[in-house]
């Protein structure tokens, strides 16, 4: 590596690799506790993107590696901050602006996407028995998958890489699939109070125009609340990767 790799926050970093993976892998089998088989499946599936999300991060940089030879030295791994990859993709390299718009849009879809997750886990944990529609809950039925997709998202802004590119599309369309099986449970479990809250909730975004029916639940059958996606005695339950 030449001598003009930032020293802190560089490339052949693997404790800064290991620290990184550590976290999110905390947060993906902490908070979205995996269970089943396709569960257990998905969270694997996960962790790998994020392990070779952190790897060309701070590790070795082999998307610049691949691309310099193609597309022209300016995106040859000589400066640490090319890994920022869309303004020296698009020659933007020169430019304050753009260079600060990818990192900071990014940024904050992953530090928008790590609160949304960590909101709707807190919104469970006092809650026991039935079903929830308050807080996050009251708009979208799987809030802790999308927060999980803002950080793909926001991950995929800061820092492309072509691995995590590749398998980004597949890895969300995993939690799609996961979250329709996870409602298909809770039809079977709670019938028509579920098929009200489908009705009156979107999956994992809020609509922006139009308006969904209002939710309006009796006293008497509400009592108390849990995760949409697996309803139990559990506390800790939520989404699943």
């Amino acid at each position: 590596m030449t001598t003009n790799i930032v020293q802190l926050f560089g490339w052949e970093r693997w404790d800064i690799v290991a620290v990184y993976c550590v976290i999110a892998l905390v947060f993906l089998y902490g908070i979205l506790r995996p269970r089943k088989h396709t569960e257990w499946r998905s969270a694997g599936m996960a962790a790998g993107w994020v392990i070779a999300l952190y790897a060309e991060m701070y590790g070795l940089p082999l998307t610049l590696y691949l691309l310099a030879p193609v597309l022209g030295s300016h995106l040859a791994p000589t400066d640490f901050q090319r890994g920022h990859l869309w303004a020296p993709l698009f020659g933007l390299e020169n430019s304050v602006f753009w260079a600060a718009a990818f990192v900071t849009l990014g940024q904050m879809l992953i530090l928008t996407g790590a609160l949304l997750s960590l909101i709707g886990w807190r919104q469970l944990w006092g809650h026991r028995k039935g079903l929830i529609h308050t807080g996050l809950y009251r708009y979208i039925r799987h809030p802790q998958y999308s927060g999980f997709f803002l950080f793909i998202i926001g991950s995929m802004i800061n820092w492309p890489t072509i691995p995590t590119l590749a398998m980004a599309p597949l890895l969300m369309l995993r939690y799609q699939r996961l979250a329709v099986e996870e409602e298909k449970d809770m039809m079977a479990q709670f019938g028509e109070e579920y098929s009200h809250y489908m009705a009156a909730t979107e999956r994992f975004f809020p609509r922006l125009f139009g308006r969904r029916q209002h939710i309006t639940i009796a006293p008497a059958e509400v009592p108390g609340v849990v995760d949409t996606e697996n309803q139990s005695s559990d506390p800790n339950s939520g989404e699943h990767v």
